[in-house]
């Protein structure tokens, strides 16, 4: 299912937008959808299932999470049942203006807004400090409203204890890949996914020792070329139990497993949960 651009106005002339609601169903008003603005969304009340990008999880009272800017993004509920109580607070990254950004003091906000690429679910008991904050802020007008926004980006910037929710290569920025030894491998990694995918035939494709090839691929990428093609293995996997009716089994072998063990644990270390089970949650959004 493609998400839906969604239109986020803001008030008046304000430089930023804050949201206090109350609703039932969350699929009756709530889909797939992403915005060029960020958003911080607290929930005071009600549970189900959070998809931000190819992150799917179950979320419960007390949930915060920041998202960058264009991440698609969703909650929804297991059961129509569900009450819900939500407050959001929704801007750009440049609300604050772009000179501000690239002030000295700034530099923490440029790293969270570098986290927040993938998905930034913000864990300790701050998160609740934090979330009774947006409450509040929803009330104010005027400076104090303006401080209050700054407030918890700051808090926010400040919180170490945080889990990132999307995979490392959902929000990669691609064009660092599209020139020399790395597109190259890239592309042989797409196009050999069902087969065995040696790191000895990639150093030769880029005309590299083995050795040389390894400190390389960890340094622009952060990973060993093992836990990196893993990673793009079940990408796809999730790809495929989302856009396709293959059996488990199928989509395995299609990802270069061997064996359903081993796809089922890699799996898990991944996305936290089993395939069926992503592949029953992103059903949900389907209606």
């Amino acid at each position: 299912m493609n998400p839906q651009f969604e239109t986020v106005e803001l008030e008046g002339n304000s430089c930023f937008r804050t949201q206090h609601f109350k609703c039932g169903y969350l699929q009756d008003d709530h889909s797939w959808h992403y915005h060029p603005e960020c958003e911080l969304t607290y929930i005071i009340k009600g549970k189900g299932t959070r998809f931000i990008g190819d992150s799917v999880e179950h979320f419960n009272e007390g949930d915060l999470v920041l998202i960058a800017p264009n991440i698609p993004h969703c909650w929804t509920n297991n059961s129509k049942d569900e009450k819900n109580e939500i407050v959001t607070m929704q801007f750009l990254p440049t609300c604050l203006g772009k000179d501000f950004l690239n002030s000295p003091d700034a530099h923490a906000l440029i790293e969270m807004f570098q986290r927040a690429k993938r998905g930034l679910l913000i864990k300790n008991l701050e998160s609740g400090a934090i979330g009774n904050l947006l409450i509040e802020l929803h009330k104010k007008i005027g400076l104090p409203r303006l401080s209050g926004f700054i407030d918890i980006l700051d808090l926010v910037c400040r919180n170490n204890d945080n889990e990132l929710l999307a995979s490392e290569l959902y929000a990669i920025d691609v064009s660092e890949f599209h020139s020399g030894r790395m597109r190259k491998v890239m592309e042989y990694i797409q196009e050999h996914l069902v087969d065995e995918i040696r790191q000895t035939d990639i150093a030769e494709l880029v005309h590299m020792t083995p050795q040389g090839f390894s400190r390389f691929f960890r340094s622009t990428t952060g990973r060993t070329f093992v836990s990196f093609v893993n990673i793009v293995r079940i990408m796809e996997a999730c790809r495929l139990l989302v856009s396709s009716e293959d059996d488990i089994t199928q989509i395995a072998f299609e990802c270069g497993y061997g064996n359903l063990s081993n796809f089922n644990r890699r799996f898990m270390e991944q996305k936290h949960c089993t395939p069926s089970e992503y592949r029953h949650n992103h059903n949900l959004l389907k209606g």
